[in-house]
């Protein structure tokens, strides 16, 4: 008897087929089309046109249903009431966004305004009229507010509610399939667009149309606060995990439906252990978990892997700095030895903190140590003879190209030589004449 009750247990625990299915595909639908339409306008430095739309929305929904001219019945079990009210509320919403954005594009377009101050201008403007506007609403209709703000995957219960947001991201996504080439070039580099005669006017008008869609038929979903959410955190995510458009866009895809799944699951499993959540926030923050992880753990821009090449390139300088120290001070006899006392005296360091330096070296064999003197190895010698070599051959550089004063480049050689790339080494080499001396008189090894 304990084997089907568990399996009806855990059955109810992770997904109820009648309950769930359109709320997770509305969230799913959602997810897709904002983590498509966010990248571009991530990519275009104008990510925060989405939070702009979603604010501006608000003046639109209630127009809509004061042109729809009735009264939500407290028997109908959606908030927004028929199917009749939704076309008015979703055609005034949309209204409102276009205008929304066009206006922020003439302002920018035809004054001196800049697209920054042109947003933060409109968006407030609108949101204010939209706030005054609904709760004017909500007076005369059974309206809930937070749905508006927040949201109401809940109650979504059929598939003609659905249905907007589904052909809202058919068309997203044939638009991307189709216009791939002309949004990569028109976002990267606009004068090369105008120059191939691309309709540049037209693919951003249909971008602005497409975000304007999305926000609004979102809003029902997760509201027209937290949809600023999904347009902008699931492409900066993938923005950490890859520098191609292409990787990118699929990327912000990914994110965009894994944070929707992941975060009506995890609703469907604190509503098991008697938490009740709104869908929503939890999907927002899904979303945010996620970015925390590709900032933290991300294999190319992770904190932990700049902090690690941070502490390596730190490791390797002093490794370097100890190998030219000992160089420095040995001078032309390659028999003579230097106490580490010494070297470290010449770097401004403590003993203690060159040890660990001089341990990799020795398991490197660039140095050895008999009876605390230290020397260079033929290893450490051809080394060492790169690292000056880089360094003199740019104070050359600086002095004769750049015009620097012969007193003023040690420092910046300095800083620079642990950087030099063999092949910079060899193009300074070209440009300078391949000298033996730098300018002031010490030998280019």
């Amino acid at each position: 008897m304990s084997g089907p009750v568990l399996a009806l247990n855990a059955a109810d625990f992770w997904f109820d087929w009648e309950i769930d299915t359109w709320p997770l595909l509305m969230a799913l639908l959602v997810g897709l089309s904002c983590g498509l339409l966010g990248t571009v306008f991530l990519v275009r430095r104008t990510a925060l046109l989405g939070d702009a739309v979603s604010h501006s929305v608000l003046p639109g929904i209630a127009g809509g249903l004061l042109l729809a001219g009735y009264l939500v019945k407290q028997e109908d079990g959606h908030v927004f009431g028929t199917s009749t009210t939704m076309l008015f509320i979703l055609g005034g919403a949309l209204l409102a966004a276009l205008a929304s954005t066009m206006l922020i594009e003439a302002l920018h377009r035809y004054s001196r305004i800049k697209p920054d101050t042109a947003l933060g201008a409109v968006f407030p403007a609108f949101f204010a009229a939209g706030v005054i506007l609904i709760r004017i609403v909500a007076r005369n209709a059974h309206f809930d507010e937070d749905c508006v703000f927040y949201g109401s995957l809940e109650v979504i219960g059929e598939g003609s509610q659905v249905l907007p947001t589904l052909l809202c991201c058919i068309l997203v996504v044939l638009f991307f399939l189709g216009f791939y080439k002309e949004i990569l070039l028109t976002s990267f580099d606009r004068q090369l667009s105008r120059t191939l005669g691309l309709p540049t006017g037209r693919i951003n008008l249909l971008l602005v149309s497409l975000l304007a869609l999305a926000v609004v038929v979102a809003f029902e979903a997760v509201g027209a606060i937290l949809v600023i959410a999904l347009l902008i955190i699931p492409p900066a995510t993938a923005q950490l995990l890859s520098y191609r458009f292409d990787r990118v866009l699929l990327l912000a895809a990914f994110f965009g439906l894994s944070a929707a799944f992941l975060g009506s699951w995890m609703t469907i499993l604190l509503e098991t252990v008697g938490f009740e959540t709104a869908r929503a926030p939890t999907v927002a923050v899904v979303a945010g978990l996620q970015f925390l992880l590709a900032l933290t753990f991300g294999p190319e821009q992770g904190l932990l892997v700049q902090g690690l090449r941070k502490k390596t390139l730190e490791s390797r300088i002093l490794e370097e700095n100890l190998l030219g120290a000992v160089y420095r001070l040995r001078g032309r006899s390659p028999a003579k030895t230097v106490a580490l006392e010494d070297a470290a005296a010449r770097l401004g360091y403590p003993p203690a903190k060159l040890s660990s330096a001089l341990r990799r070296c020795i398991s490197r064999s660039e140095l050895t140590v008999d009876n605390a003197a230290i020397s260079l190895t033929p290893r450490g010698e051809e080394k060492v003879a790169e690292i000056i070599r880089g360094h003199r051959l740019w104070e050359s550089y600086m002095i004769h190209e750049m015009g620097a004063a012969a007193d003023h480049v040690h420092d910046a050689a300095d800083q620079i030589e642990h950087h030099l790339q063999p092949g910079l080494v060899k193009e300074l080499e070209r440009l300078l004449g391949n000298p033996d001396v730098d300018p002031h008189g010490s030998q280019i090894p």
